[in-house]
């Protein structure tokens, strides 16, 4: 389930910048872009990563080093206080440590270069904006959601 979820969120950062070829390009980009605005694409993506097929669209949004990204099924949002994992259909939620670019880069560098692995991202939309409140990258959970926290 991990991997799904890094997963999705190293696509979102492939699909950013669709004519970047190598991880450190695709991470340089999107960071440069962060930097100066807050930058929202909507994408689909279809996987085969080992012998899971995944399947998933969804809208992320990133600016600085924060993000979020809502899919189908999962949320992720990176905050300074840590990523926040959470599923709105179960209301769990799971809290790991905060997810750099590096660890993107390094995840999404062990994705390709395994055998067999195909990755096809379409992104519907890229637009820039000015920044959001930091707030805006802070999940919302109630006191019916079951948060585990692995920090």
């Amino acid at each position: 389930m991990l991997n799904k979820r890094i997963l999705s969120l190293a696509v979102f950062l492939m699909a950013g910048m669709a004519s970047a070829q190598t991880p450190d390009k695709l991470v340089q980009e999107i960071r440069a872009a962060a930097e100066d605005a807050c930058v929202t694409l909507t994408y689909s993506i279809e996987a085969n990563v080992d012998d899971v097929r995944i399947e998933d669209r969804g809208v992320v949004t990133a600016q600085d080093d924060l993000w979020c990204l809502k899919g189908e099924t999962i949320e992720i949002y990176t905050s300074e206080d840590g990523t926040w994992v959470l599923y709105p259909e179960s209301k769990e939620a799971i809290v790991e440590p905060k997810w750099t670019y590096d660890d993107l880069e390094s995840f999404y560098r062990t994705i390709i270069s395994a055998n067999d692995n195909a990755v096809r991202i379409n992104v519907a939309s890229k637009d820039l904006s000015e920044k959001r409140p930091v707030s805006f990258f802070i999940p919302q959970t109630g006191t019916d959601w079951v948060v585990t926290d692995l920090r």
